[in-house]
């Protein structure tokens, strides 16, 4: 993913990071702190299931299943791709150091792939100090936003199993609550929509209802044939009538 990302020119700043790769890097930050804590206690098995637990559930359950769609769908240089690459850089940079001293050569191989100015080796390097912490407020937002998905996601699954969609990009998700329990889904809904993973999201606020609920149906249009999404803008272009308007503008 970082094939043709040049870090010199390349890289955003860390307020041009979307509030997905802000909440990445906040997790990161934390899981470091408790690496470099064990290895500074001799506690290699702690080091070893801290950083497993992190690839495995925050880094590839949800951050890489979320941005596949814009690293591989977007636009080279669309800024939310730059984002991610930047943050992958960041987050690759940091994990190859902390797995060094237990991973020697692995570490000193996948270091040589690492696009940018570098240490000649990994064990060279200064440790990782990188850090990013969310403001009080964005983990107030990212932990409603999360607090939406995980019931989401169940309904995703009794949807699969009832035959009702194959993929998650094959659904419309529509949550109903009242309005301020969606007051902050309202104001990033498109950071929940990538969250859930799913090609669209309707948001609908009822006085009336006693608690939130989340239903799935079929998503409305047609499947893109290059991020397959669904999108109702595919057959709107002429040259390119298999695709959205989004992927349209992407191979001009």
């Amino acid at each position: 993913n970082l094939y043709d990302f040049n870090p010199a020119k390349d890289t955003v700043d860390d307020s041009e990071l979307t509030g997905l790769d802000r909440w990445i890097l906040d997790q990161f930050t934390a899981m470091q702190r408790d690496v470099t804590s064990a290895y500074e206690r001799f506690e290699y098995h702690v080091v070893y299931q801290r950083i497993s637990q992190f690839i495995a559930v925050e880094l590839s359950a949800i951050y890489h299943d979320c941005v596949k769609d814009r690293l591989y769908a977007d636009s080279a240089n669309a800024p939310c791709r730059r984002a991610s690459q930047t943050t992958l850089v960041r987050l690759c940079t940091g994990l190859i150091r902390m797995l060094a001293p237990i991973c020697v050569f692995t570490a000193e191989e996948a270091w040589g792939f690492l696009p940018g100015d570098k240490a000649d080796s990994v064990h060279l390097a200064d440790w990782p100090t990188d850090e990013l912490e969310l403001s009080d407020e964005e983990k107030v937002v990212w932990q409603n936003l999360f607090g939406h998905r995980e019931p989401a996601l169940a309904e995703l699954e009794k949807a699969r199993q009832e035959k009702l969609i194959g993929k998650a990009l094959e659904a419309r998700v529509t949550i109903t609550a009242k309005p301020v329990d969606l007051d902050v889904a309202l104001a990033n809904a498109e950071p929940l929509r990538e969250l859930i993973n799913i090609s669209q999201l309707e948001l609908v606020a009822d006085e009336n209802a006693e608690a939130p609920t989340y239903t799935v149906t079929k998503a409305e249009g047609a499947k893109c044939t290059r991020c397959w999404r669904w999108e109702t803008s595919v057959g709107d272009h002429n040259d390119h009538p298999e695709i959205c308007g989004r992927c349209v503008e992407a191979v001009a």
